[in-house]
């Protein structure tokens, strides 16, 4: 038997500037005809975090007590699905939303730990449903109601700024570059930085966009020949250096778990390291090879492992001591 289309009565008007549909409906319609859209860290689709699902259980033993309720879920009908739901609006307000069976086109913008174990329950909920906002219109919504959300990783909150942002490379280049180390696949960082979403099975990230991040912009505030390098260049040089990394400690590099080489202590370090030697270049060319004769003084000298001599380092203070012990021994 061919499953019947679902009529939803309600309302419609306007949230701010944008339309919004109003109503209410059982818990496991809702459910079945809406998806949480998670970021997957291995094709960069979507946006939000993995759902928690002691949360969402905490939640279901929550509403179904006498006296609970909850402010109205939040969704969006999504413009490209449009051939999956309608609107018909019946004057004054009023209006009935119509979905086809077995589709799911109610994006979850607010309620997906409140709404993921609810697929058995009929219990009522009010919800607001924007009207066929955009993937981008919809994530900035997501950003502005969920960017203070206890739980959302600073790394994803990053990662929307940088999808969000209109000419990353102008306005972020921070953002830019660390985002290409991870999506560039001749870069030794490749799909090895955390965005905070789903990791794809098997990948064994090494660091978050956060630490990232943050360590590339103090080097280009550092850096004094900024102004003379467009992004591009400026990208050249940090995944050369990284490159260099990677070849003068090869052990280090791929047994990132024994090692502080690729954690917070050792990135923030060899950042401060790639910008003394950027500094004093003097004109020459700053290539893999470059990088390689910098650092091939530390080869064999210092020990990364997390036992080994800077396994007590922690922190900003922490990197600044390894930084200044590197700096040392590579007498630059």
């Amino acid at each position: 038997m061919q499953k019947r289309e679902a009529i939803i009565a309600g309302q419609i008007g306007r949230c701010g500037s944008l339309e919004a549909f109003l109503g209410f409906a059982p818990a496991r319609l809702l459910h079945s005809a809406s998806f949480a859209d998670v970021l997957d860290e291995g094709t960069g689709r979507g946006y939000q975090r993995p759902r928690n699902r002691s949360h969402s259980l905490d939640f279901k033993r929550y509403i179904a007590r006498d006296g609970s309720s909850t402010v109205p879920l939040t969704f969006n009908l999504r413009r490209e699905m449009a051939d999956a739901w309608g609107i018909r609006r019946k004057g004054n307000g009023r209006a009935i939303l119509v979905i086809r069976p077995g589709v799911r086109c109610l994006a979850q913008v607010d309620c997906q730990h409140r709404l993921g174990e609810m697929s058995d329950s009929d219990i009522p909920l009010a919800f607001m449903a924007f009207i066929g906002l955009d993937l981008r219109a919809e994530m900035g919504l997501f950003v502005i109601i969920n960017s203070k959300a206890k739980g959302l990783s600073s790394s994803l909150t990053d990662f929307h700024e940088s999808t969000l942002i209109e000419d990353l490379s102008e306005e972020a280049p921070h953002l830019y570059i660390s985002r290409r180390l991870n999506e560039d696949r001749q870069s030794p960082w490749f799909k090895l930085i955390r965005y905070g979403g789903e990791s794809t099975s098997g990948l064994k990230r090494r660091t978050s966009l956060r630490m990232m991040q943050k360590s590339i912009s103090r080097f280009l505030a550092q850096m004094r020949s900024q102004d003379r390098l467009d992004v591009e260049e400026k990208y050249h040089l940090v995944v050369s250096f990284w490159r260099s990394v990677a070849t003068v400690f090869p052990n280090e590099w791929h047994d990132h778990r024994r090692h502080l080489l690729t954690k917070g202590v050792g990135l923030y370090a060899m950042t401060l390291l790639l910008t003394d030697i950027v500094n004093e270049a003097h004109g020459q060319a700053m290539d893999e090879d470059f990088f390689v004769r910098k650092l091939e003084s530390l080869k064999g000298t210092v020990d990364w492992s997390s036992n080994g001599m800077f396994s007590d380092a922690g922190g900003r203070k922490g990197a600044l001591e390894v930084y200044n012990r590197l700096k040392e021994i590579a007498q630059l």
